[in-house]
């Protein structure tokens, strides 16, 4: 893939790392989907405008020479489809690995998972929390901080059922039509 200019001028985008402030940055070319934006050195870097994330989750990999992964990479988005999955007419996405195609919603629910953090339990200390990630170990946390105890109790249950939930899902991440 050669670098694409028009592409890099007409799809920049912003976050909280590249700010309009700052010129932004490039979209990634499946960015309805991922929603990632690139740093504009991204293509001399990596050969080609997909995030690391699509990159590795449709893109085509090779080992030694040899192909083991092969996807689409930048995945077709089509307006007014009907989705065999919600059963709504909808935005829609093709497939990594055929090409069959879901609604954009159903995509991200296969590939991605429910993003349950809803019922996730809440640090207590909010003024220290980066410190305590920084030192999970320290056992000053346990003696000057009571509510941490009860909390990674809490949290741990939490992930612990919403592992169990998803663990017989090990298919989410293929065609739901057809299953490759």
């Amino acid at each position: 893939m050669d670098r694409d200019i028009q592409y890099e001028n007409s799809n920049i985008g912003f976050d909280e790392q590249y700010t309009e402030e700052d010129g932004g940055g490039i979209k990634c070319k499946n960015y309805e989907l991922c929603e990632s934006v690139l740093p504009k050195r991204y293509f001399e870097c990596k050969g080609n405008y997909l995030c690391t994330n699509c990159h590795m989750l449709f893109g085509t990999w090779k080992f030694k020479g040899q192909e083991y992964k092969t996807g689409k990479g930048i995945l077709k988005i089509t307006d007014n489809l009907y989705c065999p999955i919600c059963l709504e007419t909808k935005r829609s996405i093709e497939q990594p690995n055929c090409e069959h195609k879901v609604c954009i919603d159903c995509f991200k629910r296969c590939y991605y998972g429910d993003d349950d953090r809803e019922n996730e339990p809440q640090f207590p200390y909010p003024d220290i929390e980066d410190e305590y990630e920084a030192e999970q170990g320290n056992p000053r946390w346990d003696n000057d901080y009571p509510l941490i105890k009860k909390y990674n109790e809490e949290w741990n249950k939490w992930d612990d059922e919403k592992n169990k939930k998803y663990e017989n899902e090990g298919n989410l991440q293929k065609c739901p039509i057809c299953r490759a």
